[in-house]
């Protein structure tokens, strides 16, 4: 979601602007948790300095094409496994928290860390 808004990298803002446009033309639920609201503000906000109005009009935009997971206590269980087996911080570990209870197979993230979960396919551009 952060590229959407803001790449320094127009190789990056073209493949996520082009991953999103095709999911939605093949009707393919996208799913994102309240964490990923949560980072998508913060790091706009704080890091890039992005009016926190645009942010929110992005968000807005977005929101009726996404299904948000939500967190619960019955999260921790899994979210404990995966710090402890893989090494996760733990906003990571909630991230796949979230995405075993909807079965979630695919994550759109250029962070490697993921590539440590053996049930979980990462997907970026340099790996497509």
């Amino acid at each position: 979601m952060i590229y959407l808004r803001y790449s320094e990298d127009d190789k990056v803002f073209d493949y996520v602007t082009n991953l999103l446009k095709e999911a939605v033309e093949r009707k393919d639920l996208l799913f994102v948790n309240m964490l990923v609201i949560n980072e998508t503000i913060w790091i706009l906000n704080k890091k890039y300095r992005i009016p926190l109005s645009e942010i929110i009009e992005l968000i807005d935009r977005l929101i009726p094409l996404l299904e948000i997971i939500p967190i619960d206590y019955g999260d921790y269980d899994i979210m404990k496994k995966i710090m402890l087996d893989y090494g996760l911080k733990p906003s990571d570990a909630l991230h796949i928290a979230s995405m075993n209870k909807m079965g979630i197979r695919h994550i759109v993230s250029e962070d490697k860390e993921f590539d440590k979960i053996p049930f979980i396919e990462r997907m970026w551009l340099d790996d497509h």
